[in-house]
């Protein structure tokens, strides 16, 4: 009864976590308010084709994530949570097809492991389940398209899975572009490198080794690899013609789903498909875009932190997983892995969450690891070196547990409860892991590592982020700008409230999107009063450059100082002031 129930209560719990606190985080960087703000200004306008951010089309992404953005402000109202929701919903939906995939065919213990990895690693539960952004939706895609590749491989591809895929593969294609294309084309080809003239297959006397549907493992005497022991039924029932018609049924399907929306955004917007092409995806690879750049191996660095806490078991799962090559699971998940990872390698404009796609198969790595170690088919993860990564671990867990700390030499005013709660949560996550693991029970261990996670996570966005003041310099603006008339619903005409070197993209989505960013810092001084908005955002570095003649014509109407996301990280104080009626001459 507990191994039935395990999994809907994990995904359950996740669920919780991943919606927690999200209407009360402020929008983070610069791509979840630009996409909140394009979805509203659909929401608000009723154009569900063409995607704009204030006045520019948005170019950057295709529309279907928006769609299902705008959806959540009809049920939730014009918000901050409903623009995340899609996110929450769409790796729940991942972990929920995962779950029920995986217990179907491979067993059970797979499946919980393999959703409890992906579920509580870093990048998931700390971004990509909650920001309002691509990712989540577009991974959903993009595992029901390489489950159906998988299956494609392993007995030729039913009518159903074909569809499946066809229309994974269109959704997709609304979602991000042709982005699930290119890890499937990347899987393709590291799959190929593979099987390049079978030198990757340990053929062991005894067999392969296989999974049993019953959990169990066994020899399997066969006399054929697994192409030729697949691929010869395979070829048996589906012959060339079958294959071509199955082939044009899918690209029909893709282009029933793609083809309407793009008819339309390039009658309405012309020159919408070629941008987005040309720079979005072509400029994308060969130029770091917004200076999102990394050096050579840059996923390889970072992913033991997105990775994390399951990062601590990376170099036993690619041992393990090697060992057992022979597996035609393992060895699709090692090529879904390491294909879309080199792909983005590759690409010159870097983000973390890039390399997403390729942690539902990593995840699944790990979890095969786990199991046969917990099956006692190796000793990996009882041996000595296991406990000093362990040890690391905790160790860097403990110190991580004091980093809220460090926001006090900027940030005096911080509350000091939810930053305690935190840290006493942080340093109890790490002893619990380390006193398991010491104790030998290795289970127990691994699902302190898991449930820790979400503990932790369940503070973070539940107490802490919400409390700490300095996270929130775009809301207090517009909580400023709202108080004295300077938000959209006062000042509605374009140019009404400028931004003056502050940038964040935040501040647009909290003052309602009447405001516009001034691109020339100078702009007060050669301009004439006249030409000045009604109200003006302005940071600090301009400000106090200002001469006083200047500021003799604006009321202060407040400052504001936190963390600007948009500049690195920068401390900054934002003055909102309002410009001084002129007073007429009176006339006689």
């Amino acid at each position: 009864m507990l191994q039935r129930w395990r999994l809907p209560v994990l995904i359950l719990a996740a669920a919780a976590v991943y919606i927690l606190g999200n209407a009360r985080v402020p929008l983070w960087d610069r791509d979840e308010p630009r996409n909140a703000q394009a979805a509203r200004q659909m929401y608000q306008s009723g154009d569900w084709v063409v995607p704009r951010f204030l006045d520019q089309i948005r170019t950057a992404k295709p529309v279907f994530t928006y769609w299902c953005q705008l959806c959540a402000m009809f049920i939730f109202g014009d918000n901050a949570f409903a623009a995340r929701f899609p996110s929450a919903v769409a790796m729940t939906l991942t972990l929920i097809v995962l779950g029920v995939v995986l217990s179907r065919t491979v067993d059970r213990e797979h499946a919980f492991w393999t959703v409890f990895i992906l579920a509580t690693s870093a990048m998931v539960i700390a971004w990509n389940a909650r920001a309002s952004l691509t990712d989540a939706v577009l991974l959903l895609w993009i595992v029901i398209a390489e489950l159906c590749l998988f299956a494609i491989l392993h007995d030729g591809g039913t009518w159903p899975v074909v569809i499946a895929m066809s229309i994974a593969i269109g959704l997709g294609g609304l979602t991000k572009g042709p982005v699930v294309l290119g890890v499937l084309g990347t899987t393709c080809l590291a799959l190929g490198v593979f099987n390049w003239k079978k030198l990757w297959y340990r053929r062991p006397a005894r067999g392969f080794e296989v999974i049993s549907p019953s959990g169990g493992t066994g020899a399997a005497p066969v006399q054929m690899d697994f192409q030729e022991q697949h691929g010869r039924g395979a070829r048996a029932t589906h012959s060339s013609v079958d294959i071509v018609l199955k082939c044009l049924v899918a690209i029909a399907i893709v282009a029933a789903i793609v083809g309407p929306w793009i008819y339309l955004v390039e009658h309405r917007a012309p020159g919408f498909i070629f941008t987005t092409a040309s720079h979005d995806v072509v400029t994308r690879i060969f130029e770091p875009l917004e200076q999102h750049k990394g050096p050579p191996g840059y996923y390889l660095i970072t992913l033991w932190g997105t990775f994390f806490p399951w990062s601590l078991l990376l170099p036993l799962t690619f041992v393990i997983a090697w060992r057992h090559r022979d597996d035609p699971r393992v060895r699709f998940c090692l090529a879904a892995t390491i294909g879309p990872w080199l792909m983005m390698e590759v690409v010159q404009t870097k983000l973390h969450h890039y390399l997403l796609p390729a942690f539902p198969p990593l995840a699944f790595l790990t979890a095969d690891a786990i199991v046969r170690c917990l099956r006692g088919e190796h000793r990996d993860l009882a041996s000595r070196g296991t406990l000093v990564a362990v040890g690391i671990w905790s160790a860097i867990v403990a110190a991580l547990s004091f980093a809220p700390w460090a926001a006090l030499r900027s940030f005096p005013n911080v509350p000091r409860a939810p930053m305690l709660a935190l840290t006493l949560c942080g340093l109890a996550y790490a002893i619990i892991v380390l006193l398991t693991f010491l104790r030998g029970r290795l289970r127990a261990g691994l699902l302190a590592m898991g449930i820790g996670m979400l503990v932790t996570m369940a503070v973070t966005f539940g107490i802490y982020l919400p409390s700490a003041g300095f996270l929130r310099l775009s809301v207090n603006v517009a909580d400023v700008l709202r108080q004295n008339g300077g938000d959209s619903a006062h000042s509605p005409a374009g140019g009404a409230v400028a931004m003056i070197a502050y940038k964040e993209p935040a501040l647009a989505f909290y003052q309602g999107g009447s405001i516009r960013e001034q691109r020339k810092n100078d702009f007060l001084l050669t301009h004439a009063p006249a030409e000045w908005p009604a109200f003006l955002v302005i940071r600090d570095d301009i400000w106090n450059r200002l001469p006083a003649a200047v500021k003799d014509r604006l009321e202060v109407l407040g400052q504001c100082r936190g963390l600007e996301y948009a500049d690195h990280g920068r401390i900054s104080v934002v003055t909102i002031a309002r410009k001084r009626a002129t007073t007429m001459p009176s006339s006689g």
